[in-house]
């Protein structure tokens, strides 16, 4: 036998249990954001980290607790100046994050700020690697001696399922008269031309969503209202409907900090309040069987 032969007999069946090592969800970049306090002294601080996948939008986490610097610089340096500081970079980088602005292209006002050059970064779950590269590369974060129970994030594919299937048993055979049999939403046509609208709840007068809170980022939670609403607003117009409802899944208090849950909360408030002026019904709620009895009581009145 030949060393070819012997080689191909002894490792043949190893070839055939072989398997392709499975692709990370998503592959992009990551960039620290770094803080400058005094311009004059060249000493820069990690208050952050942005993440971009390859063709989507920018996602960051930024450092919410200023007691260290209180530390280092004493009288030297405000936490008020801190915070313009941060509330600025907060600012700019979710303007950045809604016009999709890569990494490179972001700049600040000030030479206070800036990012680090980005470096290549992958994964299964964008928040989650969000929250590591923060948890790794800013030292200034508070540690909590308790370690807290994994937050894992709900898209709004799975809120709907989990509200369909509460609203299954509270609606009945009303059920099909409420919820939209397309999980592709719906397609409006227009001189020819199809435009996907995203929407489940569909009756004779009425549309609504049930769209996903259930993050941690509040920037996932704005552009998801952002969507969500505009999409809503244009079926209205387009097929002249009575009511417009959204629905949010949201996450329960405990489930993530507190000063996180509270930046979700205020997120969420201030859309309620602005889209209620515009003839909206907005509900959030933690649980998808209080929410699928909103919906239906909603829903009931425009069925026939």
């Amino acid at each position: 036998m030949t060393i070819k032969n012997s080689f191909s007999s002894d490792f043949s069946h190893l070839v055939e249990q072989a398997r392709n090592t499975p692709k990370p969800l998503f592959s992009g970049a990551w960039s620290a954001i770094e803080l400058q306090p005094d311009v004059f002294v060249p000493q820069s601080f990690t208050i952050g980290v942005v993440v971009q996948p390859l063709n989507d939008r920018l996602y960051f986490k930024l450092l919410d607790n200023f007691k260290k610097f209180e530390c280092l610089y004493e009288e030297r340096l405000s936490l008020n100046e801190l915070r313009e500081f941060f509330t600025y970079a907060e600012e700019t980088l979710r303007l950045a994050s809604q016009q999709r602005i890569s990494i490179p292209e972001v700049g600040f006002d000030t030479a206070s700020l800036h990012l680090s050059a980005p470096l290549f970064t992958s994964g299964d779950d964008i928040e989650m690697t969000v929250e590591r590269l923060f948890s790794e590369v800013v030292v200034m974060a508070h540690r909590s001696q308790k370690k807290r129970t994994e937050f894992i994030s709900i898209d709004t594919m799975q809120a709907r399922s989990m509200v369909n299937d509460e609203l299954k048993r509270i609606a009945g055979m009303d059920f099909e008269h409420i919820v939209n049999q397309s999980t592709y939403g719906s397609l409006v046509e227009e001189d020819g031309v199809k435009h996907f609208l995203d929407l489940n709840l569909i009756t004779n007068r009425a549309c609504g969503s049930v769209t996903s809170a259930f993050y941690k980022s509040p920037q996932t939670v704005e552009l998801n209202l952002l969507k969500s609403s505009r999409d809503l607003t244009t079926y209205s117009r387009i097929h002249h409907m009575d009511s417009i409802g959204l629905f949010l899944l949201t996450p329960e208090e405990g489930t993530m900090g507190p000063k996180e849950f509270s930046k979700i909360e205020d997120m969420i408030d201030q859309y309620e309040w602005k889209l209620e002026q515009d003839g909206f019904r907005v509900v959030s709620m933690s649980s998808p069987a209080a929410l699928a009895t909103e919906i239906y009581d909603w829903a009931k009145p425009t069925l026939r």
